[in-house]
């Protein structure tokens, strides 16, 4: 049984180098423990959240059932890993399919010091125009407002 003081602790998985690319790619066919440590991210965002599903499991396969295409982003500072975020390619009713960024979550001492604002122009330049999944957290929005923005989800 996870202790009351064990859930407030929010541990961050070392990087192997301390040099990788930051935000480092992830995919299906990615080392398992890699996946793992976005899944822990996953969970610390449905943990903030307090409500949902979790966004994003390591075991997930090609195969697994209901599996979406996903490109998930490890964020690190060059010694541990910070945060993560995921985007999924969803198929929209009213709209042409497209890439969704279903998540975003980073250590909150990690937060505003410009690591997604680095990785925003990749983003947009490999994702296109994606849609952002809502609600969207009142630290997203100001980013938002920041940056600019893709259209909001066709949902």
């Amino acid at each position: 049984m996870e202790s009351r003081e064990d859930y407030y602790t929010l541990s961050l998985p070392p990087c192997k180098s301390v040099a990788p690319p930051s935000p480092e790619p992830v995919t299906v066919e990615s080392p398992r423990p890699i996946r793992e440590y976005v899944e822990q991210f996953a969970r610390y965002f449905l943990g903030e959240r307090g409500k949902g599903n979790l966004q994003f499991e390591a075991a997930e396969t090609l195969q697994s059932l209901g599996y979406v295409k996903y490109e998930a982003h490890l964020f690190n500072d060059g010694y541990r890993y910070i945060g993560a975020c995921c985007f999924r390619w969803r198929e929209w009713e009213n709209a042409p399919a497209s890439w969704s960024l279903d998540w975003a979550w980073f250590h909150p001492y990690f937060r505003s010091r410009g690591h997604l604002t680095r990785a925003w122009p990749s983003f947009t330049a490999g994702y296109g125009d994606f849609h952002l999944a809502r609600p969207l957290s009142h630290a997203m929005e100001a980013f938002l407002a920041k940056v600019a923005s893709p259209r909001g989800p066709a949902q």
